[in-house]
C-alpha cells in the first residue's frame, strides 16, 4: 500500500485539450493509485469532463490546457490555473503527464512553487533538433526547479526529452507502456459483424487503422493507401479515430472508396477481433498502444519503423516494416500481413511481447515511483 498513517492526496495536473492515449494511460495510473489507498483528484479543462467522469475521482476544472502561441502567455495561464488546482486540492503528490514536451511548463512552474514532488511522465517527443515552440528559458528554468521523477513510455523519448530539457542523461527513465490481454472473443462473428457494418462481403481484407488523424501518424497516406491496398488485394482499410485531418480524408474518400472512416470507436477489441491486419504508417510514436493491443488479439501488423522505434531492434520480429512515403513498400507490406508465412511468427512474437509487457505490471511500477517520492527517494521503487 501507499498509505501510512493516513490516506495520500494525488493531484493529477492534465495540459491536454482533448483525451487521447496519454490521458488514458493517465486514468490507468490514477485508478491503480486509488486501488492502492491515495485519494486522487484530477484537474483538467472542460473539454476533457466527459471523459474523466464515473472513474470514482474527485475532478476539478482548470484550464490547463496548453494554448499554442506566446510562450510566456501561455505559461502564466497554465501556471495560475495550476495553482488553484493546488490550492483546491491541497495534494501530498502530483501526476504530470506530458503528451507534448513543451505542453506543461506552466504546471512545472506552480508545481515547483508549491515544492510539491512530482511524477512526471512524457509520451511523445518529436525527431529532429528543432525545439519545441513553448520550451524557452522559463519552461526550462521550471522543470529544473521541479522536485521530479521523469519517465518516459520509451527510451528515445525519453533521450529526446533530456536533450530538450536540459536533463543530464539518465535522468528520465522508462516505463514501457502495457496493456491487458483481451478476453477469448468468438473470431469469426467479430469478422462477419465488422464486415456486414462496414457493407463489404464475408471474406473482404480489412485492415484497420487506430488512432488520431494527423500527420504524425501518417493519416494523410490513407486514401491512396488504401488504394493500393485494394488493388493487389480487394481489401479495404477501415479507420477509427479523429483528428486534424478528418475532413480533408471524408472529402478524399467518398462512398465506395477502400478507405473507410468509422469515426472514433471508444472501444477498439470489437474491431481488432474482427480485422485481418493493423495499419501502423506512423511518422513518429512514443510507445504504440495500438500495436500492443493488436497483438494481444493475435492481429499481424504492418508498420513503419518510426512506429515500433520504441522497440528497438525488436521491431523486425513482431511486424512487416515498411516505410511509409513509399506507398507501394507500404502497401506490399499490408498485403504480406494477408500471408500466414510471412505474418504468423511475427504475430506469435508480438503476442508474447505484449503478454510480458502487461497492463498491472506497468501500473504496480507507476505506483513504486510515486511511493518512493512520498519518501523523498525519486527514480526508487520503495
Amino acid at each position: 500500500m501507499l498509505t501510512t498513517s493516513r490516506a495520500r492526496r494525488l493531484l493529477v495536473l492534465l495540459p491536454n485539450g482533448r483525451f487521447g492515449g496519454a490521458e488514458a494511460h493517465t486514468l490507468r495510473v490514477a485508478d491503480a493509485a486509488a486501488a492502492a489507498g491515495m485519494s486522487v483528484t484530477l484537474a483538467a479543462g472542460p473539454a476533457l469532463r466527459p471523459a474523466l467522469e464515473r472513474r470514482g475521482h474527485a475532478l476539478l476544472e482548470a484550464a490547463l490546457a496548453w494554448r499554442r502561441g506566446l510562450p510566456e502567455t501561455a505559461r502564466a495561464a497554465q501556471a495560475e490555473a495550476a495553482r488553484e488546482a493546488i490550492a483546491a486540492a491541497s495534494p501530498d503528490i502530483a501526476l504530470l503527464p506530458l503528451p507534448w514536451p513543451d505542453q506543461g511548463g506552466g504546471a512545472m512552474e506552480a508545481l515547483a512553487e508549491a515544492g510539491l514532488p512530482t511524477l512526471v511522465v512524457s509520451h511523445l517527443a518529436p525527431g529532429g533538433d528543432e525545439v519545441p515552440a513553448g520550451l524557452d528559458s522559463g519552461a526550462l528554468a521550471a522543470a529544473a526547479a521541479l522536485r521530479a521523477d521523469w519517465v518516459a513510455v520509451s527510451a528515445p523519448t525519453a533521450a529526446r526529452l533530456e536533450r530538450f530539457l536540459d536533463l543530464p542523461p539518465g535522468r528520465v527513465t522508462t516505463i514501457p507502456n502495457g496493456v491487458d490481454l483481451p478476453a477469448p472473443v468468438d473470431r469469426a462473428a467479430a469478422r462477419a459483424a465488422l464486415r456486414e457494418g462496414l457493407g463489404l462481403p464475408p471474406d473482404t481484407p480489412v485492415a484497420l487503422f487506430l488512432g488520431r488523424l494527423d500527420a504524425a501518424k501518417g493519416a494523410d497516406h490513407l486514401p491512396e493507401l488504401a488504394e493500393a491496398f485494394a488493388r493487389r488485394t480487394g481489401g479495404v482499410i477501415a479507420c477509427a479515430g479523429t483528428g486534424a485531418l478528418e475532413e480533408e480524408l471524408r472529402r478524399a474518400a467518398p462512398a465506395g472508396h477502400p478507405l473507410r472512416l468509422l469515426g472514433p470507436r471508444p472501444d477498439p477489441a470489437p474491431l481488432l477481433a474482427g480485422a485481418d491486419l493493423l495499419a501502423l504508417p506512423s511518422r513518429l510514436e512514443g510507445a504504440p498502444l495500438a500495436f500492443l493491443e493488436a497483438a494481444g488479439h493475435r492481429l499481424p501488423v504492418a508498420a513503419s519503423p518510426a512506429a515500433l522505434e520504441a522497440l528497438g531492434e525488436a521491431a523486425p520480429g513482431v511486424a512487416v516494416l515498411a516505410d511509409p512515403e513509399d506507398l507501394a513498400a507500404m502497401a506490399d507490406a499490408l498485403a504480406a500481413c494477408l500471408n500466414p508465412e510471412e505474418a504468423g511468427p511475427r504475430t506469435e512474437a508480438a503476442w508474447r511481447l505484449a503478454a510480458s509487457w502487461d497492463g498491472p505490471a506497468m501500473a504496480g511500477r507507476y505506483l513504486a515511483r510515486l511511493r518512493g517520492l512520498l519518501l523523498g527517494r525519486p527514480g526508487v521503487a520503495a
